[in-house]
């Protein structure tokens, strides 16, 4: 007995040496540790052995010796995998370390599947000890750190954010552990660009970091600070705390390559290149010195600042080898980087400052590897946010495929050129409205559960609830957002599983097939012409492809035409613009973007691709012709889709037998709708004639004044086909998920249909119409082009949507609407029948102020165009059959009566 205590005395005291050390010098904690290790062997205790394990792997990972980690590793899962009882904690802690090792060795699968397993086990215990619950709160703490590293920016913060929240609700707070996550948030923030709030973060970690001694910590915190001041261009901010870290790291390698990295930042950002280069050198060589057998992300990071300052400085080929060497540092990770992105950017764009045909040959095969590259990393974006700016990110690499194709088109005359840019532009358009529609399809033919699908829409339908809950409450009710968290990462998992378990659901939802020109000819008739924008940094490019025929063109982007493109949609939305000036700048802006192709293409039907600004033009509105004032939509017939592929995938919809479902609200002019919203939403005096004249044209139902409720629409809406919704949308320019269509106002109920609620709606509807006040307008984005109440409905199902592009006047409205639902009853093209409503309507006004196109060309018809499938299509179809059954009889007769 009293040796046993000798023993464990010893044990104690050994421990806490090394704890001296822990810190600071690595090798003394390790020979104190090592000692620990062997009295364990010599008294047989695997408790102590493990334990003694676990610090000295502690040691190896603050001081990134990854070869004694993998030692340690290696004897501790043998340790624990051969114990008859199964320590809960020692498993967790292990899977924590192995977690951190796979990380710190940039294979970022394993890492992850660690880090979940921690969260899985954590889960199912029903007593937790503080153990677990600590090591849960790590594992949230790294995958958002993984999430970070892989560009999900939106998962990031939401994890951080609810480790921040948790800790904070707890009746202790773990201050290291809440400056830990501040510190993390703080890292995305610098990569969204928020410097000044990453700040406000980091400061508070900074300043608690260096009183408590936590070293590596204040380190980091002090980089991130400096880095954030260089941005600003506070220069000697930011080389005051650059300093101040150099006093606390010392001689450690692993900070001195970070300290060469910001400091060149710091001066890069003031224009010192020369310098900034001798700091990157600096760090380059350190990290071969001292990391030369392992993995080190910053090796990666300086190649690549290297080669951007060398294109600074004019020295392209030299950028090119630095680019080179960084990408092949990122594609030798086991995982792949979305990182590497930038990477291929920069190599695609020095190529095009080169100026000659092997480098724009080059820089085109660049684009085609990244597009591949692309490809193979969505499937991991879950999150549509991520999504976005993973596709931001790569259209600066496709604006330089697209560049180095018309230079090669115009050099050497080969059309085949023409065929690449159309490829990388449809490459970066419609990615998240396509990848919907597939996903609507891969479900019908994956043969998923209906259970699991019932699972997967109940989430969806939760997490909007309570995504619409935060929106709009002004007092923030507690555990809401923890709520949304769980919600939201129950659902990724689901959809994981899905993806994993259902490979036929998989392939088709991530099917990346991307029509090709000829294709897009194929699909066209005689009379057609697709016109394909792809709105760049410097330029915006022009494909028009008709049947038999291709064109490229570029015009150059400056201020004045992006100052022509919004006042233009200023001066249409306006009522009591100058008609004058409103037609000088319209034919302006058409020679512009159509003049030259239009000239050499006489098809009447246009389908326009447009993209960037160019979504705000009514294109039907420009002026083609100045001196008599004609306008386009006068010569040609008009419709819009956002991509050519995704026009193929909507034409492909079937269209069913049409019968109508017409909504018609009334709003009272003192009341905000919903009680949530300031938004007073004016009557629309006019919006029931609007319903009851459509009526006359189609069979279907209507629900006008208090009838026209939310809950009466979401309950009829999948039985008919053609939907029309006479009432106010509302775009929101902060939240633009949760702009609105609005429906009688109901005390107790819900009167906002929200864009968010759309994705969760199941659409049999051959077109959607909606009547109101900018259903068309959303935040536009890039690729992706508004993210409005009209995409949402594609969302949902819809083939075709009308919608528009202002406030539109509520008279003119009704009369457009009425003789557009005619013309379609007479069995014409949707597009066909919009621009003949417009026309008429203009006929009928042409002598007084309702020409202004306000009144008229707000409305635009995007999608499938064809015809619907009316009653009068089938009465004609039988009045013909019957017509030729009748001639056939009376013919037998006569031909009898003869004989």
């Amino acid at each position: 007995m009293w040796s046993q205590q000798l023993t464990l005395s010893k044990v104690d005291s050994l421990n806490e040496k090394a704890e001296q050390f822990y810190y600071y010098e690595k090798d003394s904690a390790y020979f104190y540790f090592d000692q620990v290790k062997e009295i364990a062997k010599t008294i047989n205790s695997d408790s102590i052995l493990i334990e003694s394990l676990f610090n000295s792997t502690g040691v190896s990972s603050y001081h990134y010796d990854l070869s004694r980690m993998s030692a340690n590793l290696s004897q501790l899962d043998s340790l624990i995998s051969g114990t008859t009882i199964l320590n809960t904690d020692n498993l967790n802690i292990l899977l924590y370390y192995q977690g951190d090792y796979h990380l710190k060795l940039l294979e970022y699968s394993k890492s992850r599947e660690a880090f979940e397993k921690i969260i899985q086990n954590n889960n199912a215990l029903i007593t937790k000890s503080e153990t677990i619950t600590s090591l849960a709160s790590a594992a949230y703490s790294f995958l958002g750190k993984l999430y970070m590293i892989e560009g999900k920016y939106d998962d990031a913060k939401s994890l951080y954010r609810k480790n921040i929240r948790d800790i904070q609700k707890s009746e202790n707070v773990d201050l290291e552990a809440l400056t830990g996550n501040y510190n993390l948030l703080a890292e995305v923030l610098i990569k969204e660009k928020q410097y000044k709030e990453a700040n406000t973060y980091l400061l508070k970690a900074y300043a608690y970091n260096k009183k408590e001694k936590n070293t590596n910590s204040a380190i980091s915190n002090a980089f991130h600070i400096a880095e954030n001041y260089g941005y600003q261009l506070q220069k000697d901010s930011a080389l005051l705390f650059l300093n101040d870290s150099k006093k606390l790291f010392q001689n450690k390698p692993i900070f001195q390559v970070k300290y060469h990295l910001k400091k060149a930042i710091i001066h890069k950002s003031n224009w010192e290149y020369e310098i900034a280069i001798i700091e990157i050198d600096s760090a380059i060589n350190s990290i071969k010195h001292n990391f030369e057998k392992q993995k080190n992300s910053d090796l990666e990071i300086a190649y690549n600042e290297k080669g951007l300052l060398q294109n600074l400085l004019g020295f392209h080929e030299k950028a090119l080898i630095n680019f080179d060497l960084a990408l092949k540092t990122s594609l030798d990770k086991k995982d792949k980087d979305p990182n590497a992105l930038k990477l291929f950017k920069n190599k695609a764009t020095t190529l095009n400052l080169n100026g000659d045909n092997e480098s724009y040959l080059k820089a085109t095969a660049v684009v085609k590897q990244t597009t591949i590259f692309l490809n193979q990393i969505k499937p991991s974006f879950k999150n549509s946010t991520d999504k976005l700016f993973l596709i931001e990110n790569a259209y600066p690499i496709f604006e330089s495929g697209i560049a180095s194709s018309q230079h090669l088109y115009k050099s050497t005359n080969n059309d085949i050129y023409i065929d690449e840019a159309f490829q990388f532009s449809e490459n970066s358009k419609s990615v998240l409205l396509l990848e919907a529609l597939l996903s609507s399809k891969a479900t019908e033919f994956a043969k998923i559960p209906k259970e699991t699908l019932s699972r997967e829409t109940q989430l969806k339908a939760e997490i909007t609830h309570v995504e619409k809950q935060i929106a709009v409450s002004e007092n923030l009710e507690e555990g809401l957002e923890d709520q949304l968290f769980s919600l939201k990462q129950e659902l990724r998992n689901l959809v994981v599983d899905i993806e994993t378990n259902y490979p036929a659901y998989y392939n088709l939802k991530y099917n990346n097939k991307i029509l090709t020109l000829p294709e897009v000819q194929g699909n066209l008739k005689e009379n057609e012409l697709f016109i394909s924008y792809f709105y760049g940094n410097q330029k915006i490019y022009t494909i028009a492809i008709s049947k038999n025929d291709k064109f490229f063109y570029s015009i150059r982007i400056t201020d004045e035409l992006e100052e022509n493109i919004s006042d233009l949609h200023s001066m249409l939305s306006n009522p009591k613009s100058n008609p004058d000036s409103l037609s000088k700048l319209s034919h302006k802006l058409y020679q512009k973007l159509l003049g030259p192709i239009l000239e050499l293409h006489l098809q009447e039907k246009i389908i326009l691709a447009p993209d960037g600004l160019l979504n705000y033009i009514p294109f039907g509105s420009l002026v083609s012709n100045e001196t008599e004032h004609r306008y386009l939509i006068e010569d040609r017939t008009i419709s819009y889709v956002n991509s050519a592929t995704l026009w193929a995938q909507l034409n492909s919809i079937e269209q069913n037998s049409a019968n109508l479902l017409a909504f018609a609200p009334s709003f009272d002019n003192n009341v905000p709708s919903d009680g949530t919203r300031s938004q007073i939403l004016g009557n629309l005096p006019h919006n029931r004639n609007e319903v009851q004249q459509i009526l006359t044209s189609f069979t279907g139902k209507s629900f006008i004044n208090d009838q026209a409720t939310l809950q009466n629409f979401t309950a009829t809406l999948s039985d008919y086909s053609v939907l029309h919704l006479a009432t106010h949308a509302v775009f929101d320019d902060k939240n633009p998920e949760y702009s609105y269509l609005a429906f009688t106002p109901k005390s107790k109920s819900d009167d906002l249909l929200f864009v968010k609620d759309l994705y969760n709606l199941t659409l049999n509807a051959s077109l959607v119409t909606l009547s109101g006040c900018e259903s068309g307008i959303g935040e536009l984005k890039r690729g992706e082009g508004f993210l409005s109440l009209a995409r949402g409905f594609f969302y949902s199902g819809a083939a075709s949507i009308s919608s528009t592009l202002w406030k539109v006047n509520d008279n003119s409205s009704s009369e457009l609407m009425g003789e557009f639902y005619e013309n379609l009853a007479n069995g014409k093209p949707k597009d066909a029948s919009l621009r003949e409503a417009k026309l008429s309507f203009l006929q009928k006004n042409k002598e007084n102020g309702l020409a202004h196109p306000y009144y008229w060309s707000g409305y635009i018809i995007q999608g499938n165009t064809e015809p619907l499938i009316t009653y009068s299509h089938w009465q004609w179809y039988v009045f013909a059959v019957i017509s030729v059954l009748l001639i056939f009889l009376n013919r037998k007769r006569l031909v009898q009566l003869f004989k």
